[in-house]
């Protein structure tokens, strides 16, 4: 329990603070599987999409949403639904996708292999097929199909692909293996998208940002700084008492209107995380105002500098995104 409250944590606090240097924002549903018996013995149907996540984070050229993070916000979604049903229903994800992550594009997949030969050396065959979604059309823009093989030296141990120990295993190093060249051609499909990143320091009119050379950035180019406020915007003549498996506590305030805690404690202080809390975190969106626009006058590979001209007051963590 105390995991899951950490890692619940930590997802929102990523949330909150991450920005990427890259802005197309992706997010992964449910694969499917050409055969049932995968999904019983190794929840490949769930855990694939997570070695893609980690896939496409590696390249450093997207912004993948949290696949745990969609399920536990589709399990506070008012609607008597499996996650899983994203699968086939695409206009149900992309609605609710929208909603939530605000994604450009949507990731749906297919395991057409998933074969290990045990042995004296346990060799591991896979096959996947992903499409990427227009969120907005819901057509296939491209679809990209490979394959992965290893083989490990002695007998692989067997882990759930939910495993985090999943890609020490002959199967999980051979889903990487396909996983990483179909993150690739995407990312070469996408091309370079718009840049954006964060100031994380200032001297006097010096603004430190964290892209550089390695996002391509010149002297000379010219960046707009956003401030970025949370803004709560819930839904009209929207109910928050939304189906759940997570029991809430009912309360009465002092006015006699009944009500849910979002939040439950033990006197450990272990806590647990309401769907009311996570359905209503859902709606803080992020808010851009435009504040002034700066120069880059110093590059280094992982970070450059600006120059302010402007009286404007900035502060660290303001977002930049270059102009075009």
């Amino acid at each position: 329990m105390l995991f899951l409250k950490n890692k619940l944590i930590l997802l929102i606090i990523m949330l909150i603070f991450s920005i990427n240097a890259y802005s197309v924002t992706i997010t992964i549903l449910p694969f499917e599987c050409a055969d049932e018996t995968w999904i019983e013995e190794y929840k490949a149907d769930d855990g694939i999409p997570r070695v893609l996540e980690d896939s496409l984070i590696n390249t450093k050229m997207l912004n993948v949403t949290d696949y745990d993070l969609l399920i536990s916000y589709f399990t506070s979604y008012d609607i008597v639904a499996s996650y899983k049903s994203m699968q086939t229903n695409l206009q149900l994800a992309s609605d609710f996708i929208k909603e939530t992550f605000n994604s450009d594009y949507i990731i749906t997949g297919e395991i057409l292999d998933f074969n290990l030969k045990k042995g004296g050396k346990d060799t591991a065959n896979v096959k996947f097929k992903v499409n990427l979604i227009d969120i907005n059309s819901l057509k296939t823009v491209q679809s990209f199909t490979d394959t992965g093989a290893y083989t490990l030296p002695n007998n692989s141990p067997v882990y759930s692909s939910e495993d985090a120990l999943f890609t020490e295993t002959a199967l999980g190093a051979a889903s990487a293996v396909a996983l990483n060249k179909i993150a690739n051609n995407i990312t070469k499909y996408l091309g370079n998208p718009p840049i954006t990143g964060i100031i994380t320091r200032i001297e006097d009119n010096k603004l430190y940002i964290n892209i550089g050379k390695n996002n391509n950035i010149k002297k000379g180019d010219e960046f707009n700084i956003y401030r970025v406020d949370k803004v709560l915007k819930l839904p009209e003549n929207a109910t928050t008492n939304n189906i759940s498996n997570i029991p809430k506590i009912p309360v009465e305030n002092n006015e006699n209107t009944k009500g849910y805690v979002s939040v439950r404690s033990n006197q450990k202080g272990d806590v647990w995380y309401t769907s009311e809390m996570l359905y209503k975190y859902r709606f803080y969106k992020n808010e851009e105002t435009l504040i002034t626009s700066a120069k880059v006058i110093e590059i280094y590979d992982y970070y450059a500098v600006l120059e302010n001209n402007s009286n404007v007051k900035i502060e660290p963590m303001m977002i930049v995104k270059i102009r075009n």
